[in-house]
C-alpha cells in the first residue's frame, strides 16, 4: 500500500505554494535575487505553519541546478534528493535528540569540509529550543564566523528558549498562524484533487479545530475521510472530531435565555453521553458568545461572522436578550473555566459550576430595577410621580413639583422615550430613571436631577444628542431638551417621603449613603452577587 498522508503529499515544494507567509517568501526571494542570503536563520512559530517546509524550499532554491533561483525546477538531481531527504549536503537534525555538547562538536568538525556536489551545505536543526545551553555556547564561534557556503536554519516553536547570543547572529523570521479561511481553501483544493465530496460546514469545522496549523488540519481531514469515505457530511465531521454542532449551540443559548439551570446541566450530560469533547464544547460556546457580541455592537456583522456555521438571523434574535457587558462577563466566566478544566480531573464539575454562574450573570440592569421597586409605594396601582400631577387647586393633593407641566397633546410619553433610548444605549436609560420630568411638551422637555453624578453623566454632548434623536424619531419634530440640577430635596412630595418612611429599608439618594452602599443593600436583600 503506497499511501502518503496529506501533510506529506501536499507539502509545498516552492515559495509560491506557501500559504499565509507572504512576508517571509518576499524577504527570502529578494535575498536570493540580490545574492544577499544570510548564513544563519531562525524560523519560529506554532506547529504546522511551514517552518521546516520553508527550510527545505530554501535549500532547494540554493542548490537547484538552474539556481540559485526563487523557483526551483523540481526535476534536477538536487531538487529530487532534497525532497526525498537523501541529499548528503542538506542535513536535517532533530534538536531534541542531538542536543549535547559532544554532538554539536561533531557537527562543527564536519562543517569545515567542502560540499560533495551541492552548491551550499545546509543544516536544518528542528526543535532547536531543545538544544542545551552548553551546546549553544559551543556553536557560537561557528555561527559568528561560518565557513563559506554553509547555512544554518534553526526551526523552533519556542523562540524565548533560544539564547539571545544565538539570535543576534541569525536572521529571525516569525511564522504566523494560518487563518481559518486560508486553511479551508487549501482543504477544498485537496478534496477537489482527491475527489472527496465534503460539505463546506465540515471543512470549516476542521479548519477551526486546526487552530492555525495546516498540518493539524490535514491530519484531521485524513481521519474524517477514513471514517466516511469519499462522501463526507458535516455530521460525520462532528462525530469524528467530537465537536458540538451549531444547532446544539443554538439550543443551549435558548435555554440560557430562559434561565433554566436544570435544562442546561441536562444538555451537558447529553453532550457528554454522545462522546463529545467538553473542552471543545466550552471553546465553541465562547465563540458563539463572541458572535452574539459582534451582532450586538456591529452594524454589519456579516463580514465578521462565519455564516456557514451559524445562522445570522438566529444570532440577531438571541442577541436581543443580552446586554453587551453581560456577554463579556459570560465570556470571562467560560475563559476561566476552560483554563481550570485543563488542570483538573473533574472538568465536568467545573464546567457545570460555570454554567450556573452564566445563569446568574445579570447584575447590570437588575440593581437599578431592584432599587426602584424598593422605593415604590405599596400601592402598585399608583402612577409615577411625574405623570400623576393634578391641578394645584385641589387642596387635598400635595403639590409635588410646582412648575411641572405634562402635556397630553403630543403622542409621546416619558416611558416610551426611555424604552427607545435603551435600544441605543442601555445605561443611559438607567440614568434617566433617576430624573424628574418637569416639562414635557411638543416644544420643550425639562428634566430635573437631584444627584450631581448622574446629572454630569447625562449632560454630555453624546447623551444629549441621543436624547434629541430619540425624541425626533418618536414625534417627528425637534424638541429642545434642558437639564436642571437641584440638590434641594424640599420640592419633592411630602407624601412620597412619608411612603418611603413606611418601607423597611430606605434607599434615598442622600449625602450619607453612597451608591456602593445602596447596591450592597439591594444585593443583601435579594441574595445577589456582583460578577467581576
Amino acid at each position: 500500500m503506497d499511501f502518503h498522508v496529506s501533510a506529506r503529499k501536499w507539502r509545498p515544494q516552492k515559495f509560491s505554494e506557501l500559504i499565509g507567509q507572504e512576508h517571509i517568501v518576499r524577504t527570502l526571494s529578494n535575498a536570493i535575487e540580490l545574492e544577499r542570503v544570510s548564513h544563519a536563520f531562525v524560523f519560529s512559530g506554532t506547529r504546522g505553519v511551514g517552518k521546516t517546509t520553508t527550510a527545505r524550499i530554501l535549500a532547494r532554491v540554493l542548490n537547484c541546478e538552474k539556481g540559485p533561483t526563487t523557483e526551483p525546477c523540481g526535476a534536477c538531481t538536487f531538487c529530487n534528493e532534497i525532497t526525498e531527504g537523501n541529499c548528503i549536503d542538506v542535513l536535517e537534525i532533530d534538536g531534541a535528540s542531538n542536543n549535547k555538547v559532544e554532538e554539536v562538536r561533531d557537527l562543527i568538525d564536519k562543517v569545515g569540509y567542502a560540499t560533495s556536489a551541492a552548491r551550499y551545505k545546509v543544516y536544518i536543526i528542528d526543535e532547536a529550543h531543545m538544544v542545551t545551553k552548553q551546546a549553544w555556547n559551543a556553536l557560537l564561534k561557528t555561527l559568528e564566523e561560518p565557513p563559506p557556503r554553509v547555512i544554518f536554519i534553526f526551526a523552533t516553536t519556542e523562540l524565548l528558549k533560544i539564547p539571545e547570543t544565538i539570535l543576534s547572529r541569525c536572521q529571525c523570521f516569525e511564522f504566523k498562524p494560518l487563518s481559518q479561511l486560508q486553511i479551508t481553501k487549501q482543504l477544498e483544493l485537496i478534496c477537489e484533487q482527491e475527489k472527496i465530496n465534503i460539505e463546506k460546514r465540515g471543512l470549516e469545522d476542521i479548519s477551526k479545530i486546526g487552530a492555525g496549523s495546516m498540518r493539524d488540519a490535514q491530519s484531521l481531514l485524513d481521519q474524517v475521510i477514513a471514517y466516511s469515505g469519499q462522501k463526507v457530511d458535516a455530521e460525520s465531521v462532528e462525530a469524528v472530531l467530537g465537536i458540538v454542532g451549531g444547532n446544539t449551540l443554538e439550543i443551549f443559548i435558548d435555554r440560557l435565555i430562559d434561565r433554566k439551570p436544570a435544562d442546561l446541566v441536562t444538555l451537558v450530560h447529553e453532550i457528554i453521553n454522545r462522546g463529545k469533547d467538553l473542552g471543545l464544547f466550552c471553546r465553541s460556546l465562547m465563540e458563539y458568545l463572541r458572535n452574539l457580541l459582534i451582532v450586538k455592537v456591529s452594524s454589519q456583522p456579516e463580514s465578521l461572522l462565519n455564516t456557514h456555521t451559524y445562522s445570522l438571523e438566529t444570532l440577531k434574535k438571541q442577541a436581543e436578550n443580552f446586554y453587551a457587558d453581560e456577554l463579556q462577563v459570560m465570556f470571562a466566566v467560560l475563559t476561566k473555566a476552560e483554563i481550570e478544566m485543563k488542570k483538573s480531573t473533574v472538568s465536568q464539575m467545573i464546567f457545570e459550576m460555570a454554567l450556573l454562574r452564566l445563569v446568574e450573570t445579570r447584575p447590570f440592569k437588575q440593581i437599578d430595577e431592584l432599587i426602584d421597586k424598593i422605593n415604590q409605594t405599596e400601592d402598585d396601582n399608583k402612577q409615577p410621580l411625574q405623570v400623576s400631577i393634578k391641578s394645584q387647586n385641589n387642596s387635598d393633593e400635595p403639590a409635588s413639583l410646582s412648575s411641572s407641566v405634562v402635556s397630553q397633546n403630543i403622542p409621546i410619553s416619558w416611558d416610551k422615550i426611555k424604552q427607545q433610548v435603551s435600544l441605543t444605549k442601555p445605561f443611559l436609560e438607567h440614568y434617566l430613571e433617576k430624573c424628574h420630568v418637569i416639562i414635557l411638551t411638543d416644544k420643550e422637555i425639562l428634566l430635573e436631577f437631584h444627584d450631581k453624578f448622574t446629572f454630569d453623566l447625562v449632560k454630555t454632548p453624546e447623551n444629549i444628542q441621543i436624547l434629541k434623536e430619540t425624541v425626533k424619531t418618536i414625534c417627528g419634530d425637534d424638541i429642545e431638551i434642558k437639564l436642571k440640577l437641584n440638590l434641594d430635596t424640599e420640592g419633592v412630595s411630602t407624601q412620597t417621603q412619608k411612603e418611603k418612611k413606611k418601607k423597611p429599608i430606605d434607599f434615598k439618594m442622600d449625602k450619607q449613603k453612597t451608591d456602593l452602599e445602596i447596591i450592597q443593600d439591594a444585593l443583601d436583600i435579594f441574595g445577589g452577587v456582583v460578577v467581576k
